[in-house]
């Protein structure tokens, strides 16, 4: 049985992806004051208290990250929490084997035989580590990190489901395995809010957005922060604001490109679109070919964003 666990991304961290987002959301900004800080923070825990609640006392955790962001979890081997004193938080669920690169349970035995402790606690914090290394590796560029991502999770040997927040670059992060073994549910609140967890009834409050994280994906918002110079009133730092993306990091049966994803409408009985269900395109439903034309000069794949989701 999955670790219950329940993550609550305010709509200033993250954006869910076009047609995620219930019909009647409010997506705009915020203005940042002391009262609607408490307001923010206030509706997340009213959200976490749910899973929080439903969860085993003796292993059940809870960490309030401010401006309307936090995580509530079961604290096991299989569902674990880390974090640097960068602003990076990391919510993991599952159970990896290797990562790239590293057998994760060769590293702990060598270390158990030596009698050393082992080189991370926790399957959150080898992806802490991987997670880092997407900005610190030689020849890196921030803006190549969702590529980095997806290459790194076609490697790993394991089930998972994880949310990545680095509130220093403004940046979410979250995955579920392409086999979709460990569950993952996602939803946006009428208030924007973004929530994932383990365990629908915990994501009530989304009715009729919440659904299942389509498995062999990764979900990736990011806010950009823009300096312009409106006339004579000096420079001005504004918030650019797009729609979170999904990428699949299962490649074709050529595997020189991603495979697609697809996003079905849904809607009310009252004919009202009121979200979307994703899935990874089979490899039927692809062009044997590869698309020269899909690909970046230099052979790597394209990055799937909204202007090439397919919609049914």
């Amino acid at each position: 049985m999955s670790k219950r666990f329940l993550v609550v991304l305010d709509r200033e961290t993250a954006r869910a992806p076009t047609g995620l987002t219930a019909w009647n959301a409010e997506l705009s900004h915020r203005a940042h004051s002391p009262d609607e800080d408490a307001k923010v923070d206030a509706s997340c825990r009213h959200h976490l208290e749910r899973a929080y609640s439903a969860s085993r006392p003796n292993t059940r955790k809870l960490e309030l990250l401010g401006h309307g962001n936090g995580f509530a979890f079961e604290a096991s081997p299989f569902c674990s929490y880390a974090s640097d004193e960068c602003g990076v938080h990391i919510l993991f669920a599952g159970e990896v084997g290797a990562w790239p690169g590293v057998n994760a349970v060769e590293a702990a035995h060598d270390a158990f035989m030596r009698g050393a402790p082992p080189p991370e606690a926790n399957d959150a914090a080898w992806l802490l580590d991987f997670y880092r290394s997407f900005f610190t590796a030689p020849g890196a560029v921030e803006d190549d990190a969702d590529q980095r991502a997806l290459e790194s999770l076609a490697q790993v040997e394991g089930t998972f489901a994880f949310v990545i927040w680095d509130a220093v670059h403004h940046r979410v992060f979250a995955a579920r395995d392409a086999a979709g073994a460990q569950p993952l549910y996602w939803g946006a609140t009428a208030e924007g809010q973004l929530l994932l967890g383990s365990h629908l009834d915990d994501l009530e409050e989304c009715d009729p957005t919440a659904t299942l994280f389509p498995a062999g994906t990764m979900f990736a918002s990011e806010r950009h922060i823009v300096a312009f110079s409106p006339g004579d009133r000096g420079w001005v730092l504004s918030d650019d604001d797009y729609p979170g993306r999904l990428f699949s990091f299962i490649h074709e049966p050529d595997g020189r490109r991603w495979r697609g994803v697809k996003a079905i409408p849904r809607l009310t009985p009252q004919g009202l679109l009121c979200g979307a269900v994703y899935r990874v395109a089979s490899a039927q439903q692809l062009p044997a070919a590869a698309d020269p034309a899909a690909e970046k000069e230099d052979g790597r794949p394209q990055r799937l964003d909204a202007a090439n989701v397919h919609v049914l």
